[in-house]
């Protein structure tokens, strides 16, 4: 037992080595024993065996050492395979489970919604909605679009409030611009977005953006049923699911909250 602990206390001490070395750059063998806290000779011994393994190298004059790129080809792989549908589907698989309702992920496609995913409700009662995988619709009047709008750029919102033609759908559409740019400020603010039959009758959304390794939005995700389903109460519910899911899927993508 006490072997097994000096081995994780050491595979720790040599994460610590790496991770100073890669905020620091080149460092002694004095200065990373001071910064992790360890011996020299232990410190020594930990940098032997990362030169030796090839993610550290040593400067022939001044004995300094400094990251490879082997770590960086590892962190390639790595961000190789963070994939937006790999980290998805298992989390929108399970947030249809917990809500037996739709559930959409999008992403913004030449100013519009592109549906990429859509796992259709499990209730007897549904409503025809046009969402189907590979169609596109408005960013204004779906709580899907107005995610993938209100995290764009500044320019970009002022050229599309400016250029885009805000069709009425239904009676709750937003078709005044200055109102809609009032509604991304709020969901900016609150962090998720709702579509109050704005784009089809009978349909209540809820949504939420998520966010790549770069803290870019990447996608957006919603919930969406019959409005005689999602209530106001069962839509706060539903939101926080939708909340958590997505930000689940941007941790998986390497993204990391302030």
């Amino acid at each position: 037992m006490a072997e097994t602990i000096e081995t994780v206390q050491a595979v720790g001490k040599a994460i610590r080595i790496l991770e100073h070395l890669a905020e620091h750059g080149d460092c002694g063998v004095s200065d990373l024993a001071r910064a992790i806290g360890g011996q020299k000779s232990t410190v020594f011994r930990l940098l032997s065996t990362l030169k030796e393994a090839g993610y550290i190298l040593q400067d022939r004059e001044t004995e300094k050492y400094c990251l490879s790129l082997k770590l960086f080809r590892i962190g390639s792989g790595a961000i190789r395979n963070l994939d937006l549908n790999k980290a998805a589907l298992p989390v929108i698989s399970r947030l249809a489970k917990m809500t037996s309702e739709t559930v959409h992920l999008c992403i913004l496609d030449n100013d519009q919604v592109l549906y990429l995913h859509k796992i259709e409700s499990t209730f007897s009662l549904k409503v025809a909605m046009v969402s189907r995988v590979g169609f596109v619709t408005p960013l204004y009047c779906t709580g899907v679009g107005k995610v993938l709008l209100a995290w764009q750029e500044d320019e970009y919102i002022r050229r599309y409030l400016k250029e885009a033609k805000l069709e009425r759908f239904t009676e709750h559409t937003i078709t005044d611009p200055l109102a809609l740019a009032a509604e991304l400020q709020k969901i900016r603010m609150s962090g998720f977005a709702y579509d109050d039959e704005e784009h089809e009758l009978g349909v209540r959304c809820a949504a939420a953006p998520i966010f790549d390794l770069h803290g870019r939005i990447a996608a957006a995700l919603s919930v969406s049923g019959p409005s005689v389903r999602l209530t106001d109460g069962r839509m706060e519910s539903v939101r926080e699911l939708v909340k958590d899911s997505a930000r689940e899927i941007s941790q998986r993508l390497g993204y990391q909250e302030a």
